[in-house]
C-alpha cells in the first residue's frame, strides 16, 4: 500500500451574510442559487424559530417583529484570500438581486463580512434553535431532536409539509437546518409519563416517516445516524430486501445479539415508544435540561466527581425514588460532596449549554440551604467587618512568609485544620503548603485630579503579592506605572479597605453576607467614579465579573440604579484598549503561554488578554486544553483535589515544552496553575510593564 497525502488549500477568509426572505418557498428557492454561487454553508431558520430565538442573549430583539412567513438564510463563503472572498461576494450579489428580501441588504460590502464578532453573532443566532425551542418547552416534558434529508431542490416543499404536520399533531412548529444539503432539524416535546401524549408522539412519527419516504424520497436520518427512534421504520425506508440483508449481517457478526440489542435493528413496531425516560420536575433553574451533555467537556469537576448533566440527572433520579429506598439514601449521602462541594461554581457550563442552564448557580443555592440563621448572621457580620478580616489575612500571610517554611506552614495548617473542624470544612480554607508572599503594606500613591479612571485593586491583590522570586513592581504598581506611561493616569481611592466584589460570600451561598458587601461596593464605586463618569478598573478578572454582573442580584432597588451607571473594566481590557496604543514596547520575550480565566470567558475578554500578550512575546500559545482551573477564589484551598483534577490536562500540555512567560489575569488562578505545572504564572500586565519600561 502507498499512502499519498494531498495538501488542500486552507480557506481562512470567511464571508457570511444573513438574508431574510419573505416566505419559506422564497428561502428554499434561494438555496440552490447560493449553492451554485459557491457557498460552503447555507443554513435555514423558519419564522417561528426566528421569533423564538429572541429569548437567547445576543440575538437581535427586532427578529420578533419579522413577518410570520419570513425565512432566514445564513450563507457563508470561504476563500484563501480577500480577493477570492470578493469574487464570491460578486457571485452572491447576483443571487441577492434575484431574491425578494424582507430586510433589504444595502450593499454587498455590508452583506458579507469577515468581522469575527459579526460572524460569531450570525452563528450564535443559528445555534439558538436548540436553546430557544428546547428551553421553552413545558416543564417535565421529554425533548426529542430529529433530523432528516430531502433532495435540496425539494427543501422548501418539505419544510412546509413538516411544519403543517407538526401543527396538525399539536407540536410547536419550528424548523432549522443545513439547507445546502437538504438537511432539516426539528424538535418534539411531550410528556413521557402521559400515555395519551406518548400516543400523540407515536402518531406523529408514523406520519412523518411516511411523508419523508413516500412523498419526498428522503432519508429519515441525515447526520445523527439511526437509533431507537428510527429502528421500527428501517424497512419503510430501505425495503424488505435491504433490511433483510442488515438482519443477516447482524446475525453473522453478533449471533447472540449482545451488541447494542434492539438499538439499530428491532422488529417491534412500537420500539420507539418503549422505555421512554420520564423527566421529573426539579429546581426551575435546571428544569430545561435536555441531558445532551454539551456541558461536560467544560466542567472542571468532570474527571473527579460529577458533571453538570450528572448533577441534574441525579436530582431527577432522587425524585423517581420512593422515600426510604436504599438508592435514594445512597444518592443523598454522596450528593453533598460529589455534586455540591466539588462544583467550582464557575458557571462555564452555562456557556456550553444549548439552553443556557447555570448548574453552578443551583449548587450555590444548595450551599445556601445548608446554612442556618446563625451561620448567615455570622457571614453578614464578617462582611461588615471585612476590613479587620482583610488586615488579619495580610498579617497571617506576612507571618507565614517570615517564619521558616516548615514551621510556618505546619503551624498555620494546624490552626486552619482546627478551625475547619470547629466551624465547617467547606467554610474555612485549608492552609496550603505554599502561597504567594504578602502584598506591600501600602498601595502606590496616585492623584484624583486628572485621573482617566478609578483603579480598584482587588482584595486578593491587597493581601497577596506577586510571583515568588520575580523582581519588579507589584501588580498595583505596574498598573499605575503603565497608565502613567500611556498618559492615562489612574486614581486609587484611599478608603477601599474593607470592600470586595462579594464573591467570597455568594460563591459559598451566604446570601446575607453577599447583600452586605454587594451594596457596599456599589455605593463606594458610585462615589469614587463620580456617579459613573470615570470607569472603574479592576485588576482580577473574577472580581471584575463579580462587580460588573454578579452583585446585581443582591442589590437594593436604589443601588441597582447606581450600578447601572457604572462602567466596570477589567485591567486587561483597560490595558489593551486604552494603554497599548500609547505605549512603546522596548523588549519582548520569545514565547508566552496563556491561561484565560473562566471569568474572562464570561466577560468576552479573552482576545484582549491575547492582545496584551502579543505585545510582549514573539509567540503566544493558548493550550488546547485550557479551561477553568477550579481554584475559584478559595475552593482550591477547600478542595485541593478539585484543582488538581481540573488542571491536569492543561498542565500536561504546558509542561511538554518550555515557555519564557506564563501569563494570566487573576492571582488565585495563577496560584492554581503554579501548583499544577510547577511553573510561575503571573499577570500579563506585569510582563507588559517590563516590556515597556524605559
Amino acid at each position: 500500500w502507498v499512502v499519498v497525502f494531498v495538501p488542500l488549500p486552507v480557506e481562512r477568509v470567511v464571508g457570511p451574510a444573513l438574508v431574510f426572505c419573505p416566505a419559506r418557498p422564497g428561502g428554499g428557492g434561494g438555496v440552490p442559487l447560493f449553492n451554485a454561487a459557491g457557498a460552503v454553508a447555507v443554513e435555514l431558520m423558519d419564522g417561528n424559530t426566528l421569533r423564538a430565538s429572541v429569548s437567547v442573549p445576543g440575538v437581535p430583539a427586532d427578529w420578533a417583529d419579522l413577518p410570520r412567513e419570513t425565512t432566514a438564510l445564513l450563507v457563508e463563503f470561504r476563500a484563501p484570500d480577500p480577493a477570492g472572498r470578493d469574487a464570491c461576494a460578486q457571485r452572491a450579489a447576483r443571487v441577492l438581486d434575484a431574491l425578494d428580501l424582507v430586510a433589504p441588504v444595502p450593499s454587498v460590502t455590508n452583506a458579507f463580512t469577515s468581522d469575527p464578532r459579526t460572524v460569531g453573532g450570525y452563528w450564535q443566532a443559528r445555534r439558538a434553535f436548540v436553546t430557544a425551542v428546547g428551553g421553552a418547552r413545558a416543564r417535565g416534558t421529554t425533548l426529542i431532536t430529529e433530523d432528516f434529508a430531502v433532495p435540496p431542490s425539494r427543501l422548501a416543499e418539505a419544510c412546509e409539509a413538516l411544519l403543517a404536520l407538526q401543527a396538525e399533531h399539536g407540536f410547536d412548529a419550528a424548523v432549522a437546518g443545513h439547507a445546502a444539503h437538504g438537511n432539516l432539524h426539528f424538535m418534539l416535546a411531550f410528556d413521557a409519563a402521559d400515555p395519551a401524549d406518548v400516543e400523540r408522539y407515536g402518531a406523529f412519527m408514523e406520519a412523518f416517516c411516511r411523508l419523508t419516504v413516500e412523498r419526498f424520497d428522503g432519508s429519515l436520518k441525515a447526520e445523527h445516524s439511526t437509533g431507537r427512534n428510527m429502528a421500527p421504520f428501517l424497512e419503510l425506508e430501505w425495503g424488505p430486501v435491504a433490511t433483510g440483508l442488515m438482519w443477516r449481517t447482524k446475525h453473522l457478526v453478533d449471533p447472540e445479539g449482545v451488541l447494542a440489542p434492539r438499538v439499530l435493528l428491532d422488529r417491534d413496531p412500537r420500539a420507539h415508544l418503549r422505555g421512554l425516560k420520564t423527566i421529573p420536575q426539579v429546581e426551575e433553574v435546571v428544569d430545561p435540561c435536555i441531558e445532551c451533555g454539551f456541558c461536560e467537556p467544560a466542567c472542571p469537576s468532570g474527571d473527579l466527581t460529577t458533571t453538570p448533566r450528572q448533577r441534574i440527572v441525579l436530582r431527577r433520579e432522587m425524585l423517581r425514588q420512593q422515600p426510604g429506598s436504599a438508592v435514594l439514601d445512597g444518592l443523598l449521602a454522596s450528593y453533598g460532596y460529589d455534586a455540591v462541594d466539588t462544583c467550582a461554581g464557575d458557571s462555564t457550563c452555562r456557556l456550553a449549554c444549548p439552553v443556557g442552564i447555570d448548574t453552578g448557580a443551583l449548587m450555590k443555592d444548595f450551599r445556601h440551604r445548608r446554612h442556618g440563621p446563625r451561620e448567615e448572621a455570622a457571614a453578614a457580620l464578617a462582611a461588615r467587618r471585612f476590613g479587620a478580616a482583610e488586615s488579619a489575612a495580610r498579617l497571617a500571610v506576612y507571618a507565614a512568609d517570615r517564619i521558616p517554611f516548615r514551621i510556618g506552614a505546619g503551624l498555620l495548617g494546624a490552626v486552619t485544620a482546627a478551625a475547619r473542624r470547629a466551624v465547617r470544612p467547606d467554610l474555612v480554607p485549608q492552609w496550603p503548603a505554599r502561597l504567594p508572599g504578602p502584598a506591600a503594606r501600602h498601595l502606590p500613591p496616585t492623584r484624583r485630579v486628572g485621573a482617566a479612571a478609578v483603579y480598584y485593586p482587588a482584595c486578593v491583590n491587597r493581601i497577596f503579592g506577586g510571583p515568588e522570586g520575580r523582581p519588579g513592581p507589584s501588580l498595583p504598581e505596574a498598573v499605575v506605572a503603565l497608565s502613567e506611561r500611556a498618559g492615562r493616569p489612574v486614581w486609587i481611592p484611599g478608603d477601599l479597605g474593607g470592600t470586595c466584589c462579594a464573591t467570597i460570600w455568594h460563591s459559598k451561598g451566604y446570601e446575607a453576607g453577599a447583600r452586605v458587601m454587594a451594596n457596599r461596593i456599589v455605593e463606594a464605586a458610585w462615589g469614587w467614579t463620580a456617579g459613573g463618569r470615570l470607569p472603574l478598573v479592576v485588576d482580577a478578572s473574577s472580581c471584575t465579573l463579580g462587580i460588573a454582573r454578579e452583585v446585581v442580584a443582591y442589590l437594593t432597588r436604589e443601588n441597582r440604579a447606581l450600578h447601572a451607571q457604572l462602567r466596570v473594566l477589567d485591567s486587561i481590557v483597560w490595558a489593551a484598549e486604552e494603554l497599548l496604543p500609547h505605549l512603546e514596547v522596548r523588549r519582548t520575550v520569545g514565547s508566552a503561554v496563556l491561561h484565560p480565566t473562566c471569568s474572562m470567558r464570561h466577560l468576552g475578554d479573552e482576545d484582549r488578554l491575547r492582545a496584551v500578550a502579543e505585545a510582549c512575546a514573539e509567540e503566544v500559545v493558548v493550550p488546547e486544553e485550557a479551561g477553568c482551573c477550579a481554584f475559584a477564589g478559595d475552593r482550591g484551598m477547600l478542595h485541593p483535589e478539585l484543582t488538581a483534577s481540573a488542571t491536569a490536562r492543561e498542565a500536561a500540555e504546558v509542561t511538554a515544552r518550555p515557555f519564557d512567560a506564563h501569563l494570566s489575569a487573576n492571582r488565585m488562578c495563577e496560584v492554581g496553575m503554579d501548583r499544577a505545572t510547577g511553573r510561575s504564572y503571573y499577570s500579563a500586565l506585569l510582563e507588559l510593564e517590563r516590556a515597556t519600561r524605559p
